[in-house]
């Protein structure tokens, strides 16, 4: 049996790395040199977090990584001294 579903992952580009994090699983972190390698670490960082207690770990398959422009927002905190 197979599930689809969309899943909210928040890609971030720091020192020509790209590194993500997805809202649906917490705790997953995943990396890579481009979006190929950033899916196929995400695939395996959910995969983990849904192992069965048997130890099984169940195979996920992610659709390529869909770029969508970000709002930018920016916040400061004001320091008197």
């Amino acid at each position: 049996m197979s599930a689809t579903r969309d899943l909210h992952v928040n890609v971030r580009h720091e020192d020509g790395s790209l590194w993500a994090t997805v809202e649906e699983f917490p705790g997953v972190f995943a990396t890579g040199d481009n979006l190929e390698e950033l899916r196929e670490s995400l695939e395996e960082g959910i995969s983990l977090v849904l192992e069965r207690p048997n130890g099984e770990v169940p195979t996920v398959t992610l659709q390529p990584l869909q770029l969508a422009p970000a709002e930018t927002t920016a916040s400061a905190e004001l320091v008197y001294a």
